[in-house]
């Protein structure tokens, strides 16, 4: 890609996200967004059709970012409940920046950024579980979805009821819960090394 057209790109973005910061994301005009990136309202059109064409660059530069920060896990991580979680890399990112994220969250495109993200811990646990012979008996659509849908739900209400807990605390209670619910109901729950006496207190 022409460098140009990068920058401008990445300027449109950046302006974009900004404003999502201060109002919601139906309100932002064309022009608000031009004018924050200092460029020229044909510049944006050049580029994009119209700002949900936008919005999508922005959702799509985040997932991959997300993507990078998550990396991958095993099945040991996993189930010992005294590692850090998988998730911890996900709240952590998350927390950089949450009043972004909230309104990410909260607002009209909340159902898609929660879906994308929803569906990349479900692939990774139906990788991790699948490739155990431990687990060849198991309901691995089951427990990748019931993990996924719980650290997603926990995620959403961290992010929009501007609670005090930190990231390493929610992750960590979210991940226990997810996996020795799961174990649980499936009765497997001697598969999980609980957390030693007081590991799950907040800091």
């Amino acid at each position: 890609m022409d460098r140009r057209i990068e920058r401008t790109k990445h300027s449109l973005q950046a302006s974009l996200l900004s404003l999502i910061r201060e109002m919601p994301y139906e309100d932002i005009e064309i022009q608000a967004i031009t004018d924050r990136a200092n460029t020229a309202r044909v510049s944006f059109y050049r580029h994009y059709a119209a700002k949900n064409e936008l919005l999508f660059d922005c959702l799509a530069t985040i997932y991959e970012q997300i993507l990078a920060a998550m990396g991958t896990y095993d099945l040991e991580s996993v189930l010992d409940l005294n590692r850090k979680p998988p998730c911890l890399p996900l709240f952590a990112f998350l927390e950089t920046d949450r009043e972004l994220y909230r309104r990410l969250a909260l607002g009209s495109v909340g159902a898609l950024v929660q879906q994308r993200v929803r569906a990349y811990i479900v692939d990774e646990n139906l990788r991790i579980f699948g490739q155990s012979p431990r687990f060849a008996d198991a309901p691995i659509g089951l427990i990748a979805n019931h993990i996924a849908s719980c650290e997603i739900g926990n995620l959403v209400w961290w992010l929009t009821d501007d609670n005090p807990y930190p990231a390493e605390y929610i992750a960590r209670m979210s991940h226990a819960m997810s996996v020795t619910g799961a174990m649980l109901m499936i009765g497997r729950l001697d598969e999980v090394i609980l957390p030693a006496a007081g590991a799950l207190a907040p800091a």
